[in-house]
């Protein structure tokens, strides 16, 4: 069993070396991504194509069909993106700017939706992850979290993504402080310099924290600002609908009980 749980987790390994930026790897990449020996990677690379979570091209290796079929069978998307999509479309029209749905996952936000405006560029891709504290829709999501993940994101350190990122705890709890009381949270060039978004948070209908929704790539705090009332409306909208129906709750890591409902989300 040992032997089995190790090389399982070597060829998990072997699928996280792509990173977004990732057309193809070669099998050198790979195994340097990897740590692993060039002869280890090319029996684990054979044994994913043959699965088929790997591609062969003529000049290196992709990401596999098989990947992608499995990730639409991941509860979180398969029901709670559903349910938002008709919502993120509305907002995407009124604002005609890139519009986003994220949700919880250990300390960071994972993308699960992403309506990209072609003249609003994001670095943000469906799938992605990044940190909590310098994205609108992390700060919305961690203002209504148990107070235990505030404090272990503040206490894991709070990184300088950019220049206007916010790395003082004290000024970061004030930060959610301030969300709690608008239900909006804000990126003020704090992932993306010259980029500003504006994020709200969405329950279920019992009132758990299911994720956030979001505006993104906006060229100022005021514009942002201005998207509030309108992201709002959107935000309780899908609230409603979510209904009492067993969504996906935030995968907040040393809380065993996963939809625990916060006192301040009615």
């Amino acid at each position: 069993m040992p032997n089995h749980s190790s090389s399982l987790l070597r060829g998990l390994s072997v699928l996280d070396a792509f990173r977004a930026e990732d057309t193809e790897l070669s099998l050198t990449q790979i195994a340097a991504r990897g740590g692993m020996p060039l002869s280890t990677a090319h029996r684990l690379v054979s044994d994913l194509v043959s699965w088929g979570g790997l591609v062969r091209t003529p000049t290196g290796l992709r990401l596999g069909m098989r990947l992608f079929e499995l990730g639409r069978f991941v509860p979180v998307q398969r029901e709670l993106a559903d349910v938002a999509r008709p919502f993120l479309n509305d907002l995407f029209q009124i604002t005609r700017k890139t519009v986003n749905l994220a949700v919880l996952d250990g300390n960071e936000i994972v993308y699960v939706e992403k309506l990209e405006a072609p003249d609003t560029p994001t670095v943000s891709r469906s799938g992605e992850r990044y940190p909590l504290h310098c994205t609108a829709l992390g700060k919305a999501i961690l203002a209504f979290s148990q107070p235990e993940l505030v404090d272990r994101t503040i206490d894991a350190g709070l990184t300088k993504v950019t220049t206007k990122s916010i790395t003082n705890g004290h000024v970061f709890r004030r930060e959610l402080a301030a969300v709690r009381k608008t239900r909006l949270g804000f990126d003020r060039e704090e992932l993306t310099l010259g980029l500003f978004c504006i994020g709200t948070p969405i329950f279920d209908g019992g009132g758990t924290l299911v994720g956030a929704i979001s505006v993104s790539s906006l060229e100022s705090v005021a514009g942002a600002r201005n998207l509030g009332p309108t992201l709002l409306t959107i935000a309780r909208a899908l609230s409603r609908d979510l209904g009492d129906s067993p969504h996906v709750a935030p995968r907040d890591p040393g809380q065993s009980d996963r939809s625990r409902t916060l006192p301040w989300s009615a």
